[in-house]
C-alpha cells in the first residue's frame, strides 16, 4: 500500500467521524418536544371575491413596500353571521374561536412551509392587495412573509383552542385529533358522544409537569373558573373531554362514568404554576 492510498484511507476515516459525530447532533433535535399537528378538514370555507365583487367591500391605502396601494381588510371576507351560525350563538364574535388556514387558487398554503394556520387576531391585521397579484398582505413584522399568499383565494378555518403558559400561546386545532367515544351520565340519563380528552392539549410542547399547574379556562363569552369552587388541577384534567359536535368540554367524576361540570364554548385554557 503506498503513501497516497494511505492518506486517501486515513481521510476517509475522519470525514466519516466528523459525519458520524453530526448525525448525533441532529439526533438530539428530534428529541425536542412535537408541535401541534394541522387539522385536516376545515370547519368552515370562504373564498375571496373577484375583482368584480370587490366593489362591494371597503378598501383604504395600504403601505405595501414604500408604495401606496389599494387593500382590502381580510376580516370582511370572514362572514360573522354565518360564523355564529356553525356554532349556533349570536352573543360574540365567534371568529375568534377558529383559526385561519390562506389557500392560494393553485391550493398553495403555508402549512406546505410549515407556518401554522393564524389565529383570528392576527388574520385581522392583514389586507388583500388585488393589485399585487391578488396577494395577503401583513404588515405585522412578527409575522413572516410566507402568510403573504399570492392569488390568495380560500380561508379555512378550523375551531381551536388556545393554551396559554407564561404569555405564550400554542394554538390547538381540535380536529387535528381522533375523537373517541365515551358514554356518560348526566341527570340519571346516558349519553353516548364523540369525543377529545382535553389533556391532549397539553402535550409536552407546551410542558413536560402537567402535574405543576392548575388550569384557568376561560369561555367565548367571557366565563372564567376563576374562583375557588372551579380550580381544575391536573387530575380532574384527564377525567375531561372536549364534546366537538355539542362545543363544550365536560368534567367526569372519579368513577369516570358522571359529569359534574361543563365549559360551553371554551376560547382558551391558561396554565397556572402552583405556589408550593
Amino acid at each position: 500500500m503506498n503513501k497516497i492510498t494511505k492518506l486517501l484511507m486515513l481521510g476517509t476515516l475522519i470525514l466519516l467521524t466528523f459525519a458520524s459525530c453530526d448525525e448525533n447532533v441532529n439526533g438530539n433535535d428530534n428529541n425536542a418536544p412535537t408541535p401541534p399537528s394541522f387539522a385536516e378538514i376545515f370547519d368552515i370555507e370562504f373564498t375571496i371575491p373577484d375583482s368584480t365583487e370587490l366593489v362591494n367591500y371597503s378598501s383604504e391605502q395600504v403601505d405595501y413596500d414604500g408604495i401606496m396601494v389599494t387593500g382590502y381588510s381580510l376580516d370582511q371576507f370572514v362572514n360573522i353571521d354565518s360564523v355564529n351560525a356553525y356554532i349556533d350563538e349570536d352573543g360574540f364574535d365567534g371568529r375568534k374561536l377558529f383559526a385561519v388556514e390562506i389557500v392560494s387558487s393553485d391550493n398553495y398554503t403555508p402549512r406546505d412551509n410549515d407556518y401554522y394556520d393564524l389565529s383570528w387576531s392576527n388574520f385581522i391585521t392583514g389586507y388583500l392587495l388585488p393589485d399585487e397579484k391578488g396577494r395577503t398582505y401583513f404588515a405585522d413584522e412578527n409575522i413572516p412573509s410566507g402568510y403573504n399568499v399570492k392569488w390568495a383565494y380560500y380561508l379555512r378555518l378550523y375551531r381551536k383552542i388556545d393554551i396559554i403558559l407564561d404569555a405564550n400561546l400554542t394554538i390547538f386545532e381540535t380536529g387535528a385529533f381522533p375523537p373517541q367515544e365515551i358514554t356518560y351520565t348526566k341527570d340519571g340519563e346516558s349519553y353516548t358522544e364523540s369525543s377529545i380528552g382535553v389533556e391532549n392539549f397539553i402535550s409536552e410542547y407546551v410542558s413536560e409537569d402537567p402535574h405543576n399547574y392548575q388550569y384557568l379556562f376561560t369561555a367565548a363569552d367571557g366565563w372564567i373558573n376563576d374562583d375557588s369552587d372551579n380550580i381544575f388541577d391536573w387530575d380532574t384534567i384527564q377525567n375531561s373531554f372536549w364534546l366537538p359536535e355539542q362545543n363544550k368540554a365536560i368534567f367526569l367524576d372519579t368513577n369516570f362514568d358522571t359529569i359534574y361540570k361543563s365549559v360551553k364554548i371554551v376560547e382558551n385554557l391558561e396554565l397556572i404554576e402552583i405556589q408550593r
